[in-house]
């Protein structure tokens, strides 16, 4: 209980000593402090120097009404000197010195009228302006002491947290070491597997474009063939109705067997499956896999099993003679095959350089097409499976690892910030506090940010980032600075000044922009609520007087 009250014991005796030592009779000029009297003595001779040394008057020139020192400190007590100072002596209040050029002006700024004369006839009010200075500082230290409980609050609270982001911090120092060893030994699982993989693929994609080629061959050929045997059809058909005989067989001595120099009856038909006659259908699927080991050897594709030179040269002077021979026009019904005419080659060429008539109507978007993933074999499967499980193990961890150093980040961040000499400023940080005017919502982010919004509706604009704490001396944490918003128009970018006063509870009391693009926030919160501060200052506030 009496250290409860021993901040308004205090307050008491400075009111007492302050009217005590104003009401002590110290002779001085007019409009002389206590503290400066002093300085106004009269030398043996009766000169007095100016306070600036600058030059020397005879004493009784001080208040004259006229200004002989440069630094105007001989006419305290008048407005002679624009630079002089006038000291109120308030007896019961607070002194105060104001311009010489307020004294003898017609109004009363002294609370006692002392800047008057006394035909102004100005009322002593200091007594009751003392009384509700009195009463006001009762209630700043009654606000103080409670506001010091809910601080010291904030204090333990913010000593915890510091206690937990440094606990915090060795605990994830450990846990990235382990990841980073857990991270090289998955690295090196991953490009182990990734090897087979990339082996097994290779060997597989090998193996695909063998059997395409072998597919696209396969495919090709029965086109090949049957175009291949329609030419020949067409060549032995010389009659042009649509079969090939016994007797266009004979022409062609490709086909003989026997190297007698005459194709035979019974030759003929072996190669027409011992028919007289065979349609094209029938010649491309019997009588052309028969004939064309023949046409293959005449036309020197690969060499018989025996032979002698001899042997071959007249079979083949012949069979040039023949196959001559052999190249009749297709005509009639045959005219209609797919046969290659040099004439219908000139032609196309000749239509190739013309645009094609695509008539009018709407384009027709492309549609995009996918390729289908590749079956594997299951060996390549199981590997390739593998070196996704492998890999998924990798990102995972280092996906860990990037958490970890995002989190220390922060922490280290929050440990850069200035929260106070105990910490108390630090349980803000993570709060977020709004008010509302006529036009905007301004919103306060302690140690984050600053912002405003438009209350009926629109994008945020950030006033600022937190800063530095810019308040002057032992009043450092009173004022806070946000910089680097977002610019005006045609202007610089915005910034916030945020006074800070003492009050029970947190809260943003008004916001405004004395200057363009900067702004001022008037905040309270009980983390400035140091009692100890306050004691101090009133007890320098007495010596002073």
């Amino acid at each position: 209980m009496q250290q409860k009250f021993l901040p308004l014991l205090l307050i008491a005796l400075l009111v007492y000593a302050l009217t005590g030592v104003q009401g002590i009779d110290v002779p001085r000029p007019r409009g002389v402090s206590l503290v400066k009297a002093p300085l106004y003595q009269p030398q043996p001779d009766g000169k007095w120097s100016c306070i600036d040394g600058s030059r020397t008057i005879p004493f009784t020139q001080i208040n004259d009404d006229y200004c002989d020192c440069a630094d105007g400190s001989d006419e305290p007590g008048t407005a002679a000197c624009p630079n002089g100072q006038f000291h109120c002596l308030n007896t019961g209040h607070q002194s105060v010195d104001i311009p010489s050029s307020q004294v003898q002006d017609g109004i009363c700024d002294c609370c006692d009228g002392s800047d008057e004369l006394e035909e102004s006839q100005c009322e002593n009010t200091c007594v009751a302006l003392g009384a509700a200075a009195a009463i006001q500082r009762r209630n700043e230290a009654e606000l103080h002491m409670k506001g010091a409980e809910k601080r010291q609050e904030m204090i333990n609270r913010g000593k915890q947290l510091k206690a937990d982001r440094s606990a915090r911090r060795s605990e994830l120092n450990a846990r990235i070491k382990e990841q980073e060893a857990l991270k090289t030994e998955k690295e090196q699982l991953k490009a182990t597997a990734e090897a087979l993989e990339h082996e097994a693929v290779e060997a597989f994609k090998e193996q695909q474009r063998e059997l395409d080629a072998d597919t696209a061959q396969a495919e090709q050929e029965p086109q090949q063939m049957r175009q291949e045997a329609s030419l020949t059809f067409v060549r032995y058909d010389t009659n042009k109705d649509g079969f090939v005989e016994i007797t266009e067989l004979m022409v062609d001595m490709n086909l003989d067997r026997d190297r007698n120099g005459v194709v035979t009856v019974e030759e003929a038909k072996y190669f027409l499956d011992e028919r007289d006659r065979m349609d094209l259908d029938a010649f491309i699927t019997l009588a052309w896999p028969r004939i064309k080991p023949l046409k293959m050897l005449a036309d020197g594709l690969f060499q018989p099993p025996v032979s002698t030179p001899a042997e071959e040269r007249a079979p083949q002077q012949d069979n040039s003679k023949d196959a001559q021979q052999l190249e009749p026009e297709p005509t009639g019904e045959h005219a209609d095959m797919d046969v290659p005419d040099e004439e219908d080659g000139e032609d196309e060429e000749q239509y190739d350089d013309e645009e094609p008539d695509v008539g009018v109507g709407e384009a027709t978007p492309d549609v995009e097409t996918t390729t289908a993933a590749p079956i594997y074999d299951p060996e390549t499967q199981r590997l390739i499976e593998q070196a996704n499980e492998a890999r998924n193990a990798y990102e995972e961890v280092a996906r860990h690892i990037r958490e970890i150093e995002h989190e220390i980040k922060e922490l280290d961040e929050q440990e850069g910030k200035d929260y106070g000499p105990n910490e108390e400023w630090s349980v803000l940080d993570g709060e977020c506090y709004t008010f509302e005017d006529r036009e905007y919502v301004y919103t306060l982010c302690p140690f984050d940010r600053v912002s405003q919004k438009p209350r009926n509706g629109g994008a945020e604009t950030t006033l600022g980032r937190w800063d530095q704490w810019v308040g002057e001396g032992a009043n450092k944490y009173t004022k806070q600075r946000y910089a680097q918003g977002a610019a005006c128009w045609n202007g610089p970018q915005r910034s916030a000044i945020i006074n800070i006063k003492c009050a029970l509870e947190p809260r943003i009391t008004s916001v405004s922009e004395p200057n363009r693009c900067e702004y001022y926030y008037e905040f309270e919160t009980p983390a400035a609520c140091d009692s100890d501060a306050y004691t101090a200052s009133a007890q320098s506030q007495h010596d002073e007087l």
